[in-house]
């Protein structure tokens, strides 16, 4: 890529050795936030721009470049740095190298622990736009991408699974007891903990009016257009079952959780491309 928008205030293109160490210094910041350790964000600005020689809100934007790297490979980002697209390719592979050093990274601990939201109204968004979303893609993204696959990780990842259901069992219950609806707040039912996985579906619940609503949950700790998986029953039961069926969305899963959802018919809202193929000797 040419110039991009986190230049120097000189105008010159960062080195790789300058967006090395702000990206060396990112990874140190967020493995303290990942652990619980105090650290100082000012304090990391200020002594980066000792090294790279450059203006602290070039520096703070560059480090809003790397969240943007880190939130298309659906990965925790540091929440004061929202992600900012448009960057270097150099950025994109110092962050594969910080990425490629710690294996656990992309796997991360106690996710079951973070504090989430409930009652905050803006928790159920809108379904995303694919306007423009494309254009931040640029060939080393997508090959970084292709190599760390957020939605095969999402879908072998059974804590990150669990730990999604588990938020939107509890959102739905405090949606409907904040509709006064306590009696269908202790109806919802945990399918897939409670009866086990194969019904195509992982919780049900209730809209305030009584209609039954059968969720099934996709989370990521990555941005809301992140791929996921989905299974025949899935597809199946999402035909069969259309007026009550719904794929609920939760995304930045790490970083303040948000959710959407999807009604069937899923092809209406889904580029659906298949992947696999049960196969059997003729």
């Amino acid at each position: 890529m040419g110039r991009e928008q986190t230049e120097g205030i000189t105008g010159t293109p960062w080195t790789e050795s300058e967006i090395s160490a702000v990206v060396d210094s990112y990874f140190r910041m967020l493995a303290s936030e990942r652990v619980g350790a105090a650290y100082s964000k000012a304090q990391n600005r200020r002594q980066l721009m000792t090294i790279v020689h450059r203006s602290e809100g070039s520096i703070e934007r560059k480090l809003q470049n790397i969240s943007a790297v880190l939130d298309v490979l659906g990965a925790q980002w540091i929440n004061g740095y929202k992600p900012l697209a448009h960057y270097q390719d150099a950025l994109v592979a110092a962050v594969e190298r910080n990425v490629g050093q710690a294996p656990d990274f992309l796997y991360p601990a106690n996710i079951d622990t973070q504090p989430l939201a409930l009652n905050d109204d803006a928790v159920f968004v809108a379904p995303p736009s694919v306007a423009d979303f494309e254009k931040t893609l640029t060939p080393a993204v997508r090959r970084l991408v292709g190599k760390f696959d957020p939605a095969e990780r999402d879908a072998r990842n059974r804590q990150l699974g669990k730990a999604g259901e588990k938020f939107v069992v509890e959102f739905e219950r405090d949606r409907l007891r904040r509709a006064g609806r306590n009696d269908l707040a202790n109806d919802v039912r945990w399918v897939s903990d409670l009866d086990g996985d194969g019904h195509g579906y992982d919780v049900r619940s209730f809209e305030p009016d009584g209609q039954e609503r059968l969720l099934e949950i996709k989370t990521t700790c990555g941005h809301e257009r992140t791929a996921f998986w989905l299974t025949r029953r899935e597809v199946d039961v999402a035909a069969e079952r259309s007026d009550q069926y719904r794929i609920r969305r939760v995304f930045h899963f790490r970083n303040r959780a948000r959710m959407f959802e999807i009604a069937p018919p899923l092809e209406h809202a889904l580029f659906m491309t298949p992947t696999t193929y049960s196969a059997e000797p003729r």
